[in-house]
């Protein structure tokens, strides 16, 4: 079943009427050196279902990229608009770091101004800890990662970045984009990077994906349509592929006095379980 990507996931955007506006705005030297590929891409907005060859060809290296990727550290700088009464948006902060030792481990540390969590997968079960709390939360899990990705977001688990590891692999990304399309050329953080936009049903997304042969994520930002404020969630990624991982990053030891409580849905149940 495809998987609309939501604001509290990883994705997020600009196509169609924004995206000529852009085009639009541009200086008029880039204008002209552009104007033939700008034509013959925005053509694709007027179709339902179009992604161009340009596009599906970064989103093919990106997803080369992840199937090498066994062992690997990703952290994020991620903000998140929050809309109140009235329409008044605010703008929260957040953090996000993530180890992951496939197809078993995975280490997840989210702390921002709304929540402070800590995720850990090792194999055979989930923990997730509140530390502001003090508390925790076990469950019996599935035996690999993907398992576990694909259960979460079936459940509507919001867990910063698991879509990054389920779409960069089943490469099921692209289910439910109406248009897609490479807008040009960009840098993130001084990494050359491909800049992809893309349209679902209730969300746009932008994406830039580094270029060469190491094609990874490098900012990602969505917009939610048809909410009040169109809110926008956005993530730029900081890849390391190299550093050792401590293999206790992967083990989790209660703290003392926290209080162990129960998981609220049985989320991983086999069989004719509920």
């Amino acid at each position: 079943m495809a998987r609309s990507i939501t604001g509290g996931r990883w994705f997020g955007v600009l196509v169609s009427g924004a995206l000529l506006a852009l085009a639009g705005a541009a200086p008029a030297s880039a204008q002209d050196a552009t104007q033939t590929n700008t034509d013959a891409d925005t053509s694709a907005l007027q179709f339902q279902g179009v992604i161009t060859p340009e596009a599906q060809a970064v989103l093919d290296r990106m997803q080369a990229s992840f199937k090498t990727m066994k062992r690997f550290q990703l952290s994020a700088d991620i903000t998140r608009d929050e809309v109140l009464a009235f329409g008044y948006k605010l703008q929260n902060n957040e953090s996000a770091k993530m180890w992951v030792d496939a197809p078993t481990h995975l280490r997840l540390e989210v702390n921002g101004d709304i929540k402070h969590r800590i995720y850990v997968y090792d194999g055979s079960q989930l923990t997730i800890v509140a530390p502001d709390a003090n508390a925790y939360a076990v469950t019996p899990a599935p035996g690999t990662l993907g398992e576990l990705v694909s259960k979460l977001l079936d459940a509507g688990v919001e867990m910063p970045l698991i879509d990054m590891l389920y779409q960069g692999n089943a490469g099921d990304l692209t289910d439910d984009v109406r248009v897609g399309l490479v807008v040009g050329d960009s840098e993130v953080d001084g990494v050359a990077t491909d800049h992809l936009a893309f349209r679902q049903p209730n969300v746009d997304w932008q994406l830039w994906v580094e270029k060469g042969k190491q094609a990874l994520p490098r900012k990602l930002l969505i917009t939610t349509r048809y909410a009040v404020g169109d809110p926008q969630y956005q993530a730029i990624l900081h890849w390391d592929l190299t550093s050792p991982i401590d293999a206790k990053s992967f083990t989790f030891a209660p703290p003392s006095g926290a209080t162990k409580i129960p998981f609220a849905t049985n989320m991983f149940a086999r069989g004719g379980d509920k």
